[in-house]
């Protein structure tokens, strides 16, 4: 088996961990690696932050710092969020993820989150796996209905900030 892909799962992992198990199963399948989480198990969790049995720490700062490294080592990102529910370290991770344009697909639209969807942007694991296995290559994430002046404004934040 040669894994050309790598990934990481964000999400909370206090409320869903045992389903962030099966899609790290479901991405290994299609020869797609998970670099963060590892398959492991909650031991603790302090302030709403867990700990896994595989994190060398149980400082969550450290292990935070320890998962940014990961998380922007990988080609993609997806976002477990049933029902739309994005966490605060989530969100606190998805701003660094856009700045370095890493692709990121979601499981749910997400709710109370203003950010920049694109067609290919919702997708389950399994969805997202098979096309992997089918055409070697992500989804495209074309922005399709998104106007031009939200796109502009998009780039400048990738690129170089524009006066407005």
């Amino acid at each position: 088996m040669v894994i050309i892909m790598k990934c990481s799962i964000i999400g909370s992992f206090r409320k869903y961990y045992q389903e962030v198990i099966r899609i790290i199963d479901v991405f290994k399948k299609a020869d797609i690696e998970v670099v963060s989480p590892k398959k492991s198990q909650i031991t603790d969790e302090i302030n709403d932050f867990v700990i896994l049995r595989t994190d060398k720490t149980n400082n969550p700062i450290e292990i935070q710092l320890i998962t940014f490294n990961r998380i922007l080592r990988s080609d993609f990102i997806y976002v477990y969020n049933p029902s739309g529910y994005v966490g605060r370290t989530t969100c606190y991770e998805l701003g660094k993820i856009e700045q370095k344009n890493i692709p990121i697909y979601y499981f749910a639209k997400p709710r109370d989150l203003p950010i920049l969807l694109f067609s290919s942007s919702i997708i389950s694991p399994d969805a997202l796996s098979s096309f992997y296995k089918k055409h070697g290559s992500l989804p495209k994430q074309e922005p399709i209905g998104i106007s031009d002046k939200i796109i502009k404004l998009y780039d400048a934040l990738l690129n170089e900030p524009i006066t407005i």
